[in-house]
């Protein structure tokens, strides 16, 4: 689906730590959910922890399939306006750490 005029909102659910390196989000993402739209300003990488995977919306209308288990990390360094959406049966929970240096 396209943004239209939603503003962007957080990366992810909560801050879990920062410094003058990195900043460490917890992100959850309930069945049926999605999370804000919002766009990266660093380089960031996820790690998941819980769930199934999750499908990337992008304010275009594209949309991207993101499979992922438990033990899953990617890194990401391409950086466009987006949100994810939970199409699975089961709550997505990841740890995103954005790089700042």
């Amino acid at each position: 689906m396209p943004r239209e005029n939603e503003p962007l909102g957080e990366i992810a659910s909560q801050v879990l730590f920062e410094n003058d390196r990195v900043k460490i989000w917890n992100l959850i993402v309930e069945p049926g959910e999605a999370s804000d739209w919002h766009l990266h300003g660093h380089d960031y990488v996820t790690v998941v922890v819980e769930g199934e995977g999750l499908v990337v919306e992008f304010d275009d209308g594209t949309t991207q399939e993101n499979p992922s288990s438990p033990g899953t990390w990617r890194y990401h360094d391409d950086h466009k306006v987006h949100r994810v959406a939970n199409k699975s049966g089961t709550r997505y929970k990841n740890v995103l750490i954005e790089l700042k240096s």
